[in-house]
């Protein structure tokens, strides 16, 4: 079976990062909503690679999520040798996340991040990219305190289990597919890490966004049921009021920054700080961090 491939990692041109009285705005519109985004800190300034596009099919069927953030059983962590590691892992979606992270804690002398988001990548297709034995891997060398985990983009879509042909959305591909996600939430837990797992955002495609709201839920509820696992939606820091895409907001200036690059499905500069700082605030505050 071949991939369903999310977004290449041929790197573009780098790009400026969003202003933070841009984000300051999109941070009091959210809160506006019932969200939860801060800016935190200065902008570092610096630029960062981007990378290629989605191709999520023909899209005809809508789907929305309102899902708030929910905590299982969480604990504070604490620095080994003064600094936290967070691993960071996903598709190209989750690189997206790791630059927005790395912005979100330039001035964090505390904090070790490690990004290892993964182009193209997903649960579905193990025989293309295997995420629980990479995991495994990395756990054993990273040993971090917490795994942020943002994939899913390249997940619609049927796999074999066994001989046996599961077909996506079906109710025996959710338990499956499930079942994935709850192998890579025990190993991360297992090894001693606490996980944040971020659910896909709405996306400008409707039967994609509707996939993604599905794959929400499965996320969701198995975070409910795993120890030491977070799960937090993206959904509504990306959506307008009225609970539709939006695909980027007016900056102090008066200016469009843009949230999502023109394909509809990744983010733009501007909705990669947004996400890295909104993350990275939940983690202040559940998780204690110095």
């Amino acid at each position: 079976m071949s991939p369903r491939r999310i977004r290449s990692q041929t790197l573009r041109g780098s790009r400026r990062i969003a202003s933070i009285g841009a984000l300051v705005t999109v941070a009091a519109t959210t809160a506006a909503c019932g969200g939860s985004v801060a800016a935190t800190r200065g902008h570092p300034g610096t630029t960062r690679p981007h990378h290629g596009a989605i191709s999520p099919g023909n899209n005809t069927k809508s789907g929305s999520s309102t899902t708030s953030t929910t905590l299982s059983t969480v604990s504070a962590v604490h620095p080994v040798n003064g600094k936290v590691t967070i691993l960071e892992i996903g598709d190209s979606l989750g690189i997206d996340l790791g630059w927005g992270m790395q912005w979100a804690l330039a001035n964090d002398p505390h904090v070790n991040l490690v990004q290892d988001a993964k182009g193209d990548t997903g649960l579905a297709n193990t025989g293309y990219f295997n995420w629980p034995a990479v995991l495994e891997s990395e756990l054993q060398q990273v040993h971090p305190q917490i795994v942020v985990v943002f994939l899913g983009g390249n997940d619609p879509q049927g796999f074999y289990q066994g001989n046996q042909l599961v077909t996506y959305g079906t109710p025996l591909w959710r338990r499956a597919y499930g079942q994935r996600v709850a192998t890579m939430m025990t190993e991360a837990t297992s090894a001693g890490a606490q996980v944040l797992w971020v659910g896909m955002p709405i996306m400008q495609p409707r039967r994609f966004s509707h996939e993604m709201a599905m794959q929400d839920a499965v996320y969701r509820a198995q975070a409910a049921t795993h120890a030491g696992v977070t799960y937090f939606s993206s959904w509504k820091l990306f959506a307008t009021p009225s609970g539709q895409y939006n695909g980027g907001t007016t900056d102090v200036a008066g200016s469009v920054m843009p949230l999502r690059d023109s394909d509809g499905i990744h983010l733009a500069d501007g909705g990669e700080d947004l996400l890295g700082l909104d993350i990275v605030k939940k983690m202040q505050a559940i998780y204690k961090l110095p």
